[in-house]
């Protein structure tokens, strides 16, 4: 009798999981301060692609995509927490230049500016609109005017500036091409291009420390070639100011683990201040989910687990030795413990099982099948349970120099740059992982982790809200702020003033969810998200049905203000519903739309609601995207005062009416200086005064 009768086949399972692993043993201990090994060849970074991709499509290893959030190619974000010494709520609130009161973007990180589609230095705004970038004089906003337009061939997604440099991150017009340009912009009206540079790949996110720029870039790994038809195994490629190097397979870190579908990771970095200097690189083999975060010291970047294969063979070669006699067992066991590859123990492994089913009777030979079939789904299950942890790859960030540091692991999966922070040379991250009820289907649970400077898991909080699963978290200090759903708003408070032992303190369960927290204070967060009904939606009645809850009904944008001065007690004392079932705002997954100023008791936010579609005239066949009947800004006071509450103050739009139609465009940014309030679309600029919210003036983009 045959195992591969049974459907469980020693060769076909292990042989193509662990063979292709003897090839590659160099630098799978991550340990602290160990550098990533590199390939020795080109040809070996081929066959690890090839071979290790293969692995994984063979067991199902795919990268999870609840991640790519912030991580669909062109487009970016991300960074979560505080950074420094000590904690700082950093919202886009007014900059402490002593001169201007000015609103910026709203990062997570005092002293780690992010990159965004519009910036201002509190005299001039620089505003990327498809593809071109204004500079435009912002005050006295009466006399605001357009100063200069940077035309680029592809398409700008971001830009930072810093004194009177500017630098620019896009895509294109080339595939798989991103470019970072660095602008003299001394004078605005003559922006002057001093470092253009290019690199495989697309264009992630980026951070401004100080002087010193970091940016992260996806790149694919394989080119299709027209020639042969197929795809090839391609290096990626840096130019900087026309100067192209390819950067060399020993160049290449790696950490040994099979993914779906490899991509390199390059970060690099460069000085605003010194034109000479040299852009640095760091390159890095990567799967495709990776999530970012930036502290004022480190990059962490963040994706799934792969299992160390050769380990799991191991337990199952003991696995099966513990099924058969003394005799049988010591066979398998040499076999294991043989100076022979892995190739010839698999072979080897099943040869000696199947000798010994061919001297069993029928009914004895069927038992033992049925005794390795389970033994084979123990081992397939225990893989699973590995494949969803989180690996944490720290890297320092020195001026401009990049360099690994350490690597972690933590059960379960990010779900974006908040659920993670650095704080007192702690990083803490939040993650909802799988387990499982019995032998029914999975089960979600939602754990904090603390890890040291060498990135080992020093406390834990684990299991919190079963069944539940994280919508957004923040920290701020010694406390976490977690927000899960499944039928009610559960807002998580945990004391992480112990390292060794977090604590959860309190909670509070009301109607609908968070999809953003946004600190007002120390003891007071708002919360951006959906409101949700109370009147469950009939479901018929099931053996199902009676474990699970049926679905609420989603409702409007909800803002809530939580206090959570008594931790053990946090209360909803304020909220505003948008009175709209279709209503959506970019702010619930991208802070940088939230202007917050807590001095000003002022919140704006992008909404859009209802939606309809455009017929195109006869001649162009077909039908625009969609729109939303209505986009604009909600601006809103708020504040602790319990008459007022959040109080909406009023809505502004840019309306565009053209070749006999009228629609909106949808504003995706605002920020303030002094008492003027800009908001931003892609063709428009408008400003209005703050007090009254009266428009003083518009500029087309």
């Amino acid at each position: 009798m045959s195992l591969r009768k049974t459907g469980y086949s020693l060769t076909a399972v292990l042989l193509a999981m662990i063979a292709l692993l003897s090839g590659f043993s160099a630098g799978a201990d991550q340990s602290a301060a160990a550098e990533p090994a590199t390939f020795k060849s080109y040809n070996e970074l081929v066959d690890y692609i090839e071979q290790y991709t293969l692995l994984a499509r063979q067991f199902n290893v795919i990268s999870n995509e609840s991640s790519i959030e912030d991580f669909a190619m062109p487009v970016g974000s991300a960074a979560a927490s505080e950074a420094m010494k000590k904690n700082a709520v950093n919202q886009n609130t007014a900059q402490d230049t002593g001169k201007v009161d000015y609103s910026g973007t709203n990062n997570q990180v005092q002293g780690v500016d992010e990159a965004d589609k519009v910036k201002t230095d509190g005299e001039y705004l620089y505003v990327i609109s498809e593809q071109k970038l204004s500079i435009i004089k912002a005050q006295p906003a009466a006399e605001a005017k357009k100063l200069s337009t940077i035309f680029f061939t592809g398409r700008p997604v971001e830009v930072l500036i810093n004194a009177d440099t500017l630098v620019v991150f896009g895509n294109g017009p080339e595939d798989n091409l991103m470019f970072m340009h660095k602008y003299r912009v001394t004078n605005r009206e003559k922006p002057v291009l001093v470092k253009e540079v290019k690199s495989s790949g697309y264009y992630l996110t980026s951070r401004m420390i100080g002087s010193n720029v970091y940016a992260v870039i996806h790149a694919p790994v394989y080119r299709y070639e027209p020639v042969s038809g197929q795809n090839k195994v391609v290096l990626p490629k840096l130019i900087t100011d026309g100067q192209e190097r390819t950067i060399a397979a020993s160049s290449i870190h790696y950490f040994n683990c099979p993914d779906y579908n490899y991509n390199y990771t390059l970060i690099l970095s460069l000085s605003v201040q010194d034109t000479a200097d040299q852009v640095q690189s760091k390159t890095f083999l990567t799967g495709t989910s990776q999530t970012v975060f930036v502290s004022a010291e480190n990059l962490y970047l963040t994706g799934d687990k792969r299992p160390d294969y050769a380990i799991y063979t191991q337990k199952l070669l003991d696995g099966l030795a513990a099924l058969v006699p003394a005799d049988i067992a010591n066979k398998i066991k040499a076999v294991r413990d043989s100076e022979q590859g892995y190739t010839e123990k698999t072979q080897q492994a099943e040869s000696i099982l199947e000798e010994y089913l061919n001297t069993l009777d029928y009914q004895q030979a069927a038992a033992l099948e049925e005794k390795i079939g389970q033994v084979m789904d123990k081992f397939q299950r225990d893989l699973n349970r590995e494949r969803n942890k989180t690996v944490i790859h720290k890297i320092s960030l020195i001026g401009s120099q990049v360099k690994y540091h350490s690597q972690g692991e933590v059960n379960g999966r990010v779900l974006n740059q908040f659920s993670m922070d650095e704080h007192n040379g702690y990083f803490r991250i939040a993650t909802t992982s799988e387990g499982f009820l019995s032998t029914t289907s999975p089960a979600t649970r939602n754990n904090i982790y603390v890890l040291d400077d060498k990135m080992k898991v020093t406390g834990q909080l684990l299991g919190l809200a079963p069944s539940e699963r994280i919508y957004s978290a923040r920290f701020m200090g010694d406390r976490a702020y977690l927000v899960t759903f499944r039928q009610t708003d559960p807002l998580f408070v945990v004391d992480l003033a112990n390292p060794q032992q977090p604590k959860l303190l309190g909670q509070l369960k009301i109607p609908g969810y968070s999809d953003y927290l946004q600190p007002y204070d120390d003891n007071h967060l708002i919360g951006i998200g959906r409101e949700i009904s109370t009147t469950q939606i009939p479901q018929p009645l099931t053996e199902q049905s009676m474990i699970i809850p049926p679905p609420t009904r989603g409702q409007g944008v909800k803002i809530a203000l939580f206090d959570v001065t008594n931790p053990a007690s946090p209360r909803e004392i304020a909220k505003y519903v948008i009175d709209r079932d279709d209503s959506d705002s970019a702010a619930r997954h991208d802070h940088r739309a939230v202007l917050f100023s807590k001095e000003k008791n002022l919140l704006v936010i992008p909404v859009s609601y209802g939606s309809f579609y455009r017929i195109l005239p006869m001649e162009a066949k077909g039908i625009m995207p969609y729109r939303p009947a209505w986009q604009g800004a909600y601006v809103f006071n708020i504040s602790l005062d319990k008459s007022n509450g959040i109080k909406l103050r009023g809505k502004l739009d840019h309306q565009i009416n053209e070749n006999g139609e009228s629609y909106f465009d949808t504003i995706s940014r605002s920020l303030f200086i002094e008492d003027v309030l800009y908001t931003i679309s892609d063709r428009h600029l408008k400003m209005y005064k703050l007090e009254n919210l009266k428009e003083i003036k518009k500029i087309s983009l």
